[in-house]
């Protein structure tokens, strides 16, 4: 065991524990006016009247790690515990902003403890036909939470049940890393006094989620794809897709560049751009390679910058044969495009240019049918599509 610098203890498996037991050392109260003390090893928040939500929280920023705690709150008070959290303008002042894991007590209708809430950030992270209210957490007892962040997927497990398994690129984004916090949420006048204690805090750091991207294209040559195709590293570390006389059309499977190995749920990066009408697209879950048509998935690429008309299935940032994107986002010819496909299980999310353009799930869609798993590929077009393409990475998740 060794004892760190703000009083809080690290085991030698990696992981520490947030609270020694005795001090609030490591921590700082941010927002509110509700009250933290130390009571027989908990960390004991009561409310204050009239007080918005206050937020105990750890002086250390955390990105990516495997978090456990137990909480106990008064039936009559909701709380929860933010992580990867911010303050507007970075003072204690500044209003606490994130993701939050919700500690609420339910009674006989249950509960939506252990969900995901935006606090100050957009509401529900959680999607509302999953804000499926539950009996795992125990009333009036200590229950114990799980809380295991690792890039955009957020896992949370009360009791040993799962509750939540969150994938938010949105939230990611924007909350890559920041502090924990401890909420009492705030009451009205008049009410109260409740209190919500936790105790046994321990977190574990794991590999950054910035560490843990991978690049597939490493801007020198073709290591780890294949193809038959005129792929073309430059200079600028690009690559460029010149399809060669004659090549025409885009039944030439074996043109496309393909991924040497298979992937299942992922975030992938890859920045591009075309000429005027240039046309491609980035599959992902195909299964055979001689024929990804039908066995994967592709999200088009195409030169929209001049249409006014509403997208289609085969439009930029469309998932053909299954979605239309919601917007067209779509660069003018020789500027660089940012597409970020997220694919979870069923869930699917495209993001071009800054903006979520798809947002479905693929077993309620055309694409049901599809393999879960499977090659990352580029498309060659044919003549004269000649389209370069930039920092492609990708996270597994």
């Amino acid at each position: 065991m060794v004892l760190l610098s703000n009083g809080v203890v690290a085991a030698d498996s990696g992981w520490v524990s947030l609270f020694d037991g005795k001090t609030l050392n490591g921590w700082v109260q941010k927002n509110g006016t509700a009250t933290y003390r130390v009571e027989n090893g908990t960390i004991v928040g009561k409310t204050s009247d009239g007080s918005p939500n206050s937020f105990l929280c750890s002086e250390k920023d955390y990105a990516d790690f495997d978090f456990e705690f137990e909480v106990k709150v008064d039936n009559r008070l909701n709380s929860g515990v933010q992580i990867r959290s911010q303050t507007v303008g970075g003072t204690n002042e500044g209003r606490v902003n994130g993701p939050q894991v919700e500690i609420e007590a339910g009674g006989a209708d249950g509960a939506e403890a252990g969900y995901i809430y935006g606090e100050s950030a957009g509401g529900w992270m959680t999607p509302e036909k999953k804000l499926v209210p539950h009996k795992h957490f125990k009333d009036g007892q200590w229950n114990a939470y799980r809380v295991l962040a690792v890039g955009p997927r957020i896992r949370v497990w009360i009791n040993g049940m799962l509750i939540s398994d969150l994938v938010d690129m949105d939230k990611f984004e924007s909350h890559r890393r920041g502090f924990i916090g401890l909420q009492v949420h705030g009451i009205g006048r008049n009410e109260g006094p409740y209190e919500v204690a936790w105790r046994n805090l321990r977190l574990r750091e794991m590999d950054t989620a910035t560490s843990s991207w991978k690049q597939l294209y490493n801007g020198k040559d073709l290591d780890g794809w294949q193809t038959t195709g005129n792929w073309k590293p430059q200079a600028d570390g690009s690559l460029l897709i010149q399809p060669r006389a004659g090549e025409l059309g885009w039944q030439r499977y074996s043109d496309y560049i393909w991924s040497n190995r298979r992937y299942s749920d992922f975030v992938l990066e890859v920045e591009y751009k075309y000429p005027a009408k240039g046309n491609s697209g980035v599959y992902f879950r195909v299964d055979d390679i001689s024929n990804p048509v039908e066995s994967g998935i592709e999200a088009q690429i195409l030169d929209n910058s001049e249409d006014t008309r509403a997208m289609t299935q085969h439009d930029h940032g469309g998932i053909i044969s299954t979605a239309a994107p919601s917007r067209n986002m779509s660069k003018k010819p020789g500027e660089w495009n940012k597409m970020v496909v997220t694919c979870y299980g069923s869930f699917l999310q495209v993001t071009l240019n800054g903006e979520k353009i798809i947002d479905i799930e693929l077993d309620k869609s055309a694409a049901k049918d599809k393999p879960m798993d499977g090659y990352i590929g580029l498309q060659d077009h044919g003549q004269p599509n000649n389209i370069h393409f930039r920092n492609i990475r990708i996270l597994e998740l």
